[in-house]
Formats: structure tokens, C-alpha cells, sequence
């Protein structure tokens, strides 16, 4: 064999060794055809950069015309509510749509679900207990924006008033939030923050309550595991004082399917607001829908500092809700009528008494 030719063989032979010590791996067929997916999205589609808060400041302030309702615009955003996520029967938990026996998962883990035992299942009404199509709505968010803005009478004059997380309506704030309820959500979160789970007493709780006199209290038991037992003692607790207060338990199911429609509508956050819950299910609930406090910036729309809430300045969480991409959404729906945003001042504030 000439020297080429064994150089040529012991080349191969330390290439077999080669492969065999060090084996080259092969990509799966799905997994390189999701990369030329990702690669050919990325160049048609940019990555998307969202406005900050000025631009979008400047952005309502420019595109701000008088506003009319659109009941095409309306109607049909009531429709796409009601084929993903059909809040007319799915809102709430009931004995219709929950019968004893079913399997539940939670919406906001992975990993739990629940089967409705007889004890659950009392707890739920037959159905849920609206006369719908409700009328005029009112979703109040707690927007430092409502402060000074004198819109109580405004709110108040809905057939339907919603609002978010148990907020306070003493009389220092009704001229600016109103003061009826028909709804009101409270999160687990803040039966634990505010009120110690009511394992130790309940009286200011059950004080608390009596502000929003014969309304729903919203909540979302079967959203998070840890939610579970604080929603029920809130059930037992109400029903043991003989409350005017009736509490509704979010269905999981309903939760799920309104954040997969944001969610595909750009809104990528780990987990929806509230205020954005109570919208939507107003959307498909209500004929006509109105929103207040629902600004999640610094400044208000003249530029002037603002509070985080009518009622405090404490700051959520950072990078738990997308505040601002939720508004942008809402704006986009103000704009072409499927609801009113309600951004400047209902009355001019109160003269001050001079000394």
C-alpha cells in the first residue's frame, strides 16, 4: 500500500473513533422545522416594542375625538365573548355548569384539580343569578385618575356597577367612585393581607361588607390551590352572620379561556388583572359598557402626578399583569365604540372653602 493510501486509512480509522467517542447528534424533525417557524416569524413579524408611558400619554391625548357609541363594533366583540368563553352561563360556578362529581383544574397552577363533592356543590346557585342581557354596566377600576374626577353620580347612575378588590367607598370618596355596588371581586390575597384568612375574627370583616350592602362578592376560589380554603371561610362567614351579601365563585374555565384571548391578542402576562376579567365579562354580559379608573399610569392626562389608587399610592407587583398593554386594548375598543373609557374629569371638583 502505497503511503497515501495508508495515511488515507488511518484518517478514516481516527474519524470512526472519532464519531464513536464523540457521536454527533441530529436535531428532531419538529424541533428544526419550530426553529425555520420561529426564524421566518421573527423576520416577517419584528419583535414588538411597546410605547412607554409618555408616548402613550401623548398617544390618547392625540387621538381623542368626541366619542359615540357603535352597537355593530359592540355586538360583535359580545359575540366573540360569547364563543370563546360564554360568560351568560360560564362566569360564575353553579350547579348547572358544575355538576357534583366533575373534574376541575385550577387555572392558575399546572399541576391541581379538584372534583365537586356534595359540600361544594351547595355552595353554588342553580344559575347564574342575573336577568340578562343586563343593561347599562359600569366597570370601576381604582385608577389614581378617579381622584378629583367628581364621576360618583355618573357610576351611580348604572344599572350594573362592578368593581375591583373590595375598594373603599366611605363618604370621603363616593363623589368620585359613587357609592353602589351590584359586584365586587376580592381575591384571596386580600382576605389573607386585610384579614388574616378569618382565623382569628371575623367582625371586621364582616363590617367591612356592609358598604356594598346587597351585592355579589366575586371570587376566584379555584384559581390558585391557596385560594381554596380563605374563599370558603369568606362563603361560611357571611352566610353564618346572616349577610346581605351573596358570594359567587369565579368558574376556572371561564378564567382560562378569557386570559387565551387576550393572551392571543398580545396581551403576554402572568396572569390577567382583575379589571381586565371584569370587562370582558361585561362585554358579553351588559348591552352597553362604561369604565372608569382604568389608567395605569404616573401622570394623569395633563401630565400631573398622580396616585397608583384613588385611595393609596402602594404599587403592585412588577411584571405580575400588563398594565399597560391591557390599556392599550381597552383604548383600542373606546375608539371604535364597543365601550366608553372614561378618562377625563365627570364634574369639576368642589371649591374649596376659604379660611
Amino acid at each position: 500500500m502505497s503511503p497515501c493510501g495508508r495515511a488515507l486509512h488511518t484518517s478514516r480509522g481516527a474519524m470512526a473513533m472519532l464519531v464513536r467517542k464523540f457521536p454527533r447528534t441530529r436535531l428532531p424533525v419538529g424541533a428544526s422545522a419550530l426553529c425555520v417557524v420561529v426564524l421566518c416569524w421573527l423576520y416577517i413579524f419584528p419583535v414588538y416594542r411597546l410605547p412607554n408611558e409618555k408616548e402613550i400619554v401623548q398617544g390618547v391625548l392625540a387621538q381623542r375625538t368626541a366619542w359615540r357609541t357603535n352597537q355593530t363594533s359592540a355586538s360583535l366583540f359580545r359575540r366573540q365573548m360569547e364563543d370563546c368563553c360564554d360568560p351568560a352561563h360560564l362566569f360564575a360556578m353553579t350547579k348547572m355548569n358544575s355538576p357534583m362529581g366533575k373534574s376541575l383544574w385550577y387555572d392558575g397552577e399546572l399541576l391541581y384539580s379538584f372534583t365537586i363533592d356534595n359540600s361544594t356543590y351547595s355552595l353554588f346557585p342553580q344559575a347564574t343569578p342575573f336577568q340578562l342581557p343586563l343593561k347599562k354596566c359600569a366597570v370601576v377600576g381604582n385608577g389614581g385618575i378617579l381622584k378629583m374626577s367628581g364621576c360618583g353620580r355618573q357610576i351611580d347612575e348604572a344599572n350594573f356597577v362592578m368593581r375591583c378588590n373590595l375598594p373603599p367607598l366611605s363618604s370621603e370618596y363616593t363623589r368620585d367612585v359613587g357609592s353602589k355596588t351590584q359586584l365586587v371581586t376580592a381575591n384571596p390575597s386580600i382576605i389573607r393581607q386585610r384579614f388574616e384568612n378569618l382565623l382569628w375574627s371575623r367582625k371586621k370583616f364582616v363590617d367591612n361588607m356592609k358598604i356594598y350592602n346587597h351585592s355579589y362578592i366575586y371570587m376566584p376560589a379555584f384559581s390558585m390551590k391557596t385560594g381554596t380554603e380563605p374563599s370558603l371561610r369568606v362563603y361560611y362567614t357571611l352566610k353564618d352572620v346572616g349577610a346581605n351579601q351573596t358570594v359567587l365563585f369565579a368558574n376556572p374555565n371561564f378564567l382560562r379561556n378569557i386570559g387565551k384571548f387576550w393572551k392571543s391578542r398580545g396581551i403576554h402576562a402572568k396572569r390577567l388583572s382583575t379589571g381586565l376579567f371584569l370587562v370582558s365579562a361585561a362585554l358579553g354580559l351588559c348591552e352597553e359598557v362604561s369604565i372608569y379608573g382604568f389608567w395605569p399610569f404616573s401622570v394623569n392626562m395633563q401630565g400631573d402626578p398622580i396616585s397608583h389608587h384613588y385611595y393609596d399610592n402602594v404599587l403592585p407587583f412588577s411584571g405580575y399583569h400588563a398594565m399597560p398593554e391591557e390599556f392599550l386594548q381597552l383604548w383600542y375598543l373606546h375608539k371604535i365604540g364597543a365601550l366608553r373609557m372614561q378618562l377625563d374629569p365627570c364634574e369639576e371638583p368642589s371649591p374649596q372653602p376659604t379660611s
